[in-house]
């Protein structure tokens, strides 16, 4: 297997971030393009493949996957197992164990505002700023260690604790963790898997970065690849080949990325 070398790993890992700031828009974009076909899947087995050469039940043999810059063969089989998303007995997706809150301590100060963040963030996912701003408050009312709280604007309230010469100002944000439980995580692993057979049974040219995803327009994934071989194999150097990848792609961020990091077989 022959590496195409480009960026060294801190430059690819820098350039991965800048990627996965523009990644929603042009996942939704490119997922647009086969959603009529999507709707058409069924669910398939979620049963372990036992890497018979045959093609296997429920398989997908159009399309092309190109996983961490390395050419997956078909035909491709999408399981989940767990917490994780395989194509063809390689991870492509995998959900963080989730961590459970620690238990706070409602006597205290600081245990107080801690409730008022996490109850904030969870009300403010189904309600409006000013809403879920009310609602908080009367928590924070509620505590024998606040002597009065009012709200200064959505968003912020000021608490005056007990014995405290100042009143504290808290800001409320709707950005903690949400701990998903395990029928959430299915669900979420579910709908991700439904969205890479459709891209595959589109005949999309897929590219997977960890859990970065994009593709090419239905119809076009032999067509794309052969491009990007070609480029690969050209002799160019890091710049010419991104120019190469960006032609075949149609989107500068994948072509950077696959020019530091491609593996062809």
């Amino acid at each position: 297997m022959e590496t195409l070398h480009g960026l060294n790993p801190c430059e690819f890992k820098a350039l991965k971030r800048t990627w996965e700031s523009h990644m929603s828009s042009r996942y939704h974009r490119a997922l647009a393009v086969v959603i009529g076909s999507i709707a058409t899947l069924t669910t398939a087995s979620l049963s372990w493949w036992s890497g018979s050469p045959a093609i296997p039940v429920n398989s997908i043999s159009s399309g092309v996957i190109i996983l961490d810059g390395q050419e997956l063969t078909p035909p491709y089989r999408v399981d989940v197992i767990g917490d994780r998303i395989l194509v063809n007995e390689r991870l492509v997706v995998e959900l963080s164990v989730p961590v459970e809150e620690a238990p706070l301590n409602l006597e205290t100060r600081h245990g107080v505002i801690q409730n008022a963040l996490r109850q904030y963030g969870s009300l403010k996912q189904n309600q409006a700023q000013d809403v879920a701003t009310a609602r908080t408050l009367s928590v924070v009312q509620a505590s024998n260690l606040v002597e009065d709280a009012r709200i200064m604007e959505p968003g912020l309230i000021e608490i005056q604790f007990k014995d405290q010469p100042y009143p504290d100002v808290l800001e409320l944000s709707d950005d903690q963790p949400i701990v998903m439980g395990p029928e959430a995580r299915q669900n979420l692993l579910m709908r991700k898997r439904i969205m890479i057979e459709g891209f595959l049974r589109s005949d999309c040219l897929v590219i997977l970065f960890d859990d970065i995803m994009t593709a090419t327009e239905p119809g076009t994934a032999q067509e794309r690849l052969t491009r990007i071989r070609q480029a690969s194999g050209a002799g160019l150097t890091a710049a010419e080949r991104t120019v190469a990848f960006k032609a075949a792609i149609g989107d500068s961020l994948v072509a950077e990325l696959l020019s530091a990091k491609v593996v062809q077989p």
